[in-house]
């Protein structure tokens, strides 16, 4: 729980006839992270390696044509019945199977579209000619005059006189056709020898054409009813069609669904093989497994290849921290927070797992500053309706809803604790206080409360690191034993300073002070000295000193600004509780005797509350958790295990 699993690295040395079958073992477990050792191996046979890669990418095309069935069915990437997916499926009569099915969804697919874009043709047609609906006039009398050039157009009704005084040097006949809105329908005609002139002058007068269809004939009314019915022909076809692709869609969900994962477990299987060392008659495995299942797995291996050499160790958290992958394994309850930790980054193999301090003091920090028993509540539910995935809009949200139901929980406890509830005050008797009425209180017990999350962070930094033996980094990092001390001293002194009759004796907190700032400064110097390295100092004193000086003094403005951050915790109590006044007030001034204007103005401010600043909160809480707290001992920096599974499930 507090470090990620333990890890064995195995090596498998499998006879070519057993490959498929301790291929097929290892991939349906779930428990073991493939390694590439494809460098491996002194007598490679091109062939054959190809012969792998070539099967590889038949069936990634496979899957890509399948996908694709898929799309066009509307058929979801669902999970199938449980059933044994670690063979390698047959090429060819796959390709067969889905050549067919492809063949027969593509040609409805096309013929839908083209009817799609008919339909589209046919509408523009219609929006042509509706301004001329009410003509009576076969268009088809208008095409192609022998000595005559016409346009048929709509324009601004106050550009008609000017269109009409650029045609006065030419013979025209110009006629309204109607007017309805803001345009003008117009018919304007003059003799071929005067086109030029009568282009620039219809151009002039704004005298936007009509463009008349090329092969309809009668009057504008009987084209639009006809190219009505050859829509309405249109979209009788198409919903045959898609008829037919729904009665496809249920005949072939169950087969398309597990040919689907049949392909991609053999893509997954093919892909697995080339990664594997090649001699002339056995392939080399190499990979990490969970300590816990080891045995396990070398039986399983062992059951279908007695010829195959199995060799483990468990790895060091020590020396291989850097290339062992990751699993995180927390209880149910905290396990949601494992995403706040692998947000921010995944821990090495060497170092506590921080989820389980981030469940407790996330929701706990959240709280404090979103502390009302009614709000609260409302989080909570929501948090619980999002972790029932029965929301289909929430659904891609189901891992934060633990998290959420935590904070709205949290948030209760401390609105007891405050006598908050929907931002009443006077309901509740505080269990504590009231934050609005003890703002400095608040702020000093948020402030002695970071003092206490922070030396907390040290103290995991130097046990992580007396863990590993990095001895420089437990004793002389800013945040090691020395960096503790300094801290610890400097809060003493100020304690010493503003509390009268403080217990401990100030020369104590002075003593330790000066023991703190000469290892800070020296730190340097300590480290070369554990590690060896020579020259103790580089430079020169002089340089040494001046660089020295000011990393301390940043280091000493870090304790204080860390310690100053947590401030925000209680300013944000107060402010909770002053928010919720502010939207009785306003609720107040809109409806004072309290009727629908004054609960209106109530459920503003509540979805403003818990919305808004419950998201604000949110934020502060995170930007605590991973500058404040993770600042003092997370490095990060691991790598996540990815298990080779065939399961649908898992692959999900």
């Amino acid at each position: 729980m507090f470090y990620p699993q333990e890890m064995s690295e195995i090596e498998i040395v499998v006879p070519a006839k057993d490959l498929l079958p301790v291929t097929k073992v290892l991939s349906s477990q779930g428990i073991f992270s493939q390694q590439d050792v494809n460098y491996l191996g002194s007598e490679k046979e091109p062939d054959q390696e190809n012969r792998w890669q070539e099967k590889a990418a038949q069936y990634a095309l496979l899957e890509r044509h399948l996908q694709s069935i898929f799309q066009s069915l509307g058929l979801q990437d669902t999970t199938p019945s449980k059933q044994d997916y670690g063979e390698l499926l047959e090429i060819e009569a796959s390709e067969k199977t889905i050549d067919a099915i492809e063949t027969m969804v593509k040609n409805a697919v096309d013929q839908i579209s083209s009817l799609n874009k008919q339909i589209e043709h046919l509408q523009n047609l219609i929006q042509q000619i509706s301004p001329i609906s009410d003509i009576d006039l076969d268009i088809s009398k208008l095409r192609n005059p022998r000595y005559l050039i016409s346009t048929l157009g709509m324009m601004p009704p106050e550009q008609i006189n000017r269109l009409k005084e650029s045609l006065s040097r030419i013979p025209y006949v110009f006629y309204t056709l109607s007017q309805k809105g803001p345009k003008a329908v117009v018919f304007v005609a003059t003799s071929r020898e005067n086109e030029d002139m009568f282009a620039r002058a219809t151009r002039a007068g704004f005298l936007d054409p009509i463009n008349l269809p090329e092969d309809q004939t009668g009057t504008p009314a009987e084209i639009i009813t006809a190219t009505k019915e050859q829509i309405s022909e249109c979209e009788a076809k198409i919903a045959d069609l898609k008829k037919s692709l729904e009665v496809t869609q249920q005949e072939k969900r169950s087969e398309l669904t597990d040919l689907l994962w049949k392909v991609r477990c053999s893509r997954m299987m093919t892909a697995a093989i080339l990664h594997y060392g090649k001699l002339k008659y056995t392939y080399i495995i190499v990979g990490w497994v969970y300590s816990s299942q080891i045995e396990s797995l070398k039986t399983k291996i062992k059951s279908v290849s007695k010829d195959a050499l199995l060799e483990s160790r468990i790895a060091k958290r020590v020396e291989e921290a850097s290339e062992v992958p990751i699993a995180l394994s927390n209880p149910g309850l905290i396990r949601p927070f494992q995403m706040l930790v692998r947000t921010y980054a995944e821990p090495r193999y060497s170092e506590l797992d921080p989820t389980p301090l981030v469940a407790i003091l996330f929701p706990l920090l959240f709280g404090a500053m979103f502390g009302d028993v009614g709000h609260g509540l409302i989080l909570a539910i929501l948090g619980a309706i999002v972790t029932s995935k029965k929301v289909k809009a929430f659904k891609g949200l189901a891992s934060l809803g633990p998290i959420v139901l935590a904070c709205g929980i949290f948030s209760m406890i401390f609105g007891f604790l405050y006598g908050s509830i929907f931002g009443y005050e006077e309901i509740l008797h505080p269990l504590w206080m009231q934050p609005g009425k003890n703002i400095m209180t608040i702020l000093i017990i948020t402030i002695a409360g970071g003092m206490i999350v922070l030396s907390l962070g040290f103290l995991i930094n130097i046990y992580n690191a007396l863990k590993v033996k990095d001895w420089s980094l437990a004793f002389f990092n800013h945040n090691g034993v020395i960096g503790l001390v300094l801290y610890w001293s400097l809060i003493g002194l100020g304690l010493s300073a503003l509390v009268p009759g403080f217990p401990i004796p100030i020369y104590i907190f002075v003593i330790a002070s000066i023991i703190g700032v000469i290892g800070m400064m020296f730190s340097e110097v300590f480290i070369h000295l554990i590690e060896g390295y020579r020259p103790l100092i580089e430079g020169g004193f002089a340089l040494f000193f001046v660089q020295a000086f000011f990393e301390l003094f940043e280091t000493v403005i870090s304790y204080l600004s860390n310690s100053l951050s947590f401030v925000r915790v209680g300013a944000f109590a107060v402010a909770h509780g002053n928010l919720g006044a502010v939207f009785f007030i306003l609720a107040e001034i809109v409806d004072p005797s309290k009727g629908i204007g004054y609960w209106l103005m109530f459920l503003l401010g509540l979805l403003f509350i818990v919305g808004f600043e419950g998201l604000i909160v949110g934020i502060q809480t995170m930007r605590l958790t991973y500058y404040e707290i993770f600042g003092k001992f997370f490095t990060g920096g691991g790598k996540k295990f990815e298990p080779l599974t065939l399961h649908p499930a898992e692959n999900k």
